[in-house]
């Protein structure tokens, strides 16, 4: 019996609402935080920076292994033994499987060099990433089911965790701009490699897309503040808000001191308007106010 070749990347046929709600839960529940897109593969060296590109290396997926007395009818004795007691197979439809206690553990190695094109707004750059990894993770789901399968194992081939240490971001400007020379690593983020194409790592896939977002935000802060400058000559240029009366009335806080304070904007005001500030106040403090000829006069 031969192993089966890899899965293509649009199967999808084992990626269903459970599995689907692991990777989403793990992005949630993530510090940080649907429209579907679909996901562009593509490679780098254009100076368009209006989209960058995402590569999750190692990726793994963990599946149920549910280990029944008998099952296997000892095939696995034909697997690489790791840590002791766990059976490993290095390539199995291009994947590292490791049968664990209670976890059958898929690396999905099919293409280490595929790039996810991430674009578009904040909230479609997340929501790129998160398809990235569901590609990933539809693959891992094909793998596992073949190999349970192959070597009469039993599993829900349901994805209960998912890990990737290694999230590339390339095709940045910020990136791009980096001395190929300069090397560094903290917690969340290093550039290790000195090599073309320039790329960073970030921890997780949440970081990565938080990353992307972020990114996308910068890209469009020019936009943004000039919108914002231009909204706000409109506002300047149109209609007050609030009448003069109005503004008279919202700066009189202390009778009568406040009245004095404001006295060249209550002057300004038409006769109408000074006889209704005269009500007004009346009915605020009890106290009567006169304005005849441009004098203000008031009644202590």
């Amino acid at each position: 019996m031969s192993i089966p070749s890899h899965p293509p990347i649009s199967c999808g046929e084992y990626f269903d609402k459970k599995v689907k709600g692991v990777l989403e839960q793990g992005f949630k529940d993530s510090p940080s935080e649907t429209n579907k897109n679909h996901v562009s593969v593509g490679g780098v060296g254009c100076e368009d920076y209006s989209y960058a590109f995402y590569n999750p290396h190692n990726a793994r997926f963990y599946f149920k292994y549910i280990n029944n007395r008998g099952v296997g009818g000892g095939r696995l004795d034909s697997l690489r033994i790791i840590n002791k007691v766990e059976f490993c197979a290095d390539d199995f439809g291009s994947c590292r499987v490791v049968v664990k206690k209670n976890f059958i553990e898929v690396t999905n190695k099919i293409d280490k060099d595929r790039r996810f094109k991430i674009f578009g707004s904040a909230d479609n750059r997340y929501d790129l990433c998160v398809e990235a990894v569901a590609v990933l993770m539809r693959e891992a789901s094909v793998v596992v089911k073949n190999f349970v399968s192959f070597y009469g194992l039993d599993s829900d081939c349901v994805c209960v965790k998912e890990w990737i240490p290694d999230n590339k971001i390339l095709h940045d400007k910020i990136i791009d701009s980096v001395p190929s020379d300069i090397t560094f690593r903290n917690d969340v983020v290093k550039k290790v490699y000195n090599t073309a194409p320039k790329n960073v790592e970030v921890s997780s896939p949440v970081q990565a897309s938080n990353t992307f977002r972020n990114l996308a935000l910068y890209d469009y802060a020019p936009m943004i503040a000039s919108e914002l400058e231009s909204l706000r000559k409109d506002i300047m240029s149109s209609k007050p808000f609030v009448s003069s009366l109005e503004s008279v009335q919202m700066d009189i806080k202390e009778f009568p001191d406040d009245v004095f304070k404001v006295r060249e904007p209550i002057e300004r005001l038409s006769d109408v308007d000074k006889s209704l500030l005269s009500f007004w106040l009346f009915d605020e403090f009890g106290k009567p106010i006169n304005i005849n000829s441009g004098l203000l006069f008031v009644t202590l």
